[in-house]
């Protein structure tokens, strides 16, 4: 309905995945709050299977969409930051050579 997503679909496994990479950043550094994005993003995924359309009434989609916007836009700019930082590697690579 809504168009085909942009990434493979979630699976067990990529959420086991997560699960351990949050695990190993709670155990490399306490402090670091990077566990965090990991772990919300596992609730995400477990909140929407149990989710009904019945469940969302004007309110709540006026509020997810905001806030959806918002992680959308930090969203990609985690993306832009990784695809900078391969191309980065990619140049410093062919310098090298």
């Amino acid at each position: 309905m809504l168009g085909e997503a942009a990434h493979d679909f979630v699976s067990s496994k990529g959420m086991a995945e997560v699960l351990v990479k949050a695990d190993e950043l709670l155990e490399v550094n306490p402090g670091d709050t990077k566990h965090l994005f990991f772990e919300e993003m596992k609730r995400i995924f477990f909140v929407m299977r149990e989710i009904d359309s019945a469940d969302l009434d004007e309110e709540i989609m006026e509020d997810f969409l905001h806030a959806i916007d918002q992680v959308s836009n930090v969203l990609q700019r985690i993306e832009k930051g990784k695809h900078k930082r391969e191309n980065l590697g990619t140049s410093a690579r062919f310098l090298r050579i």
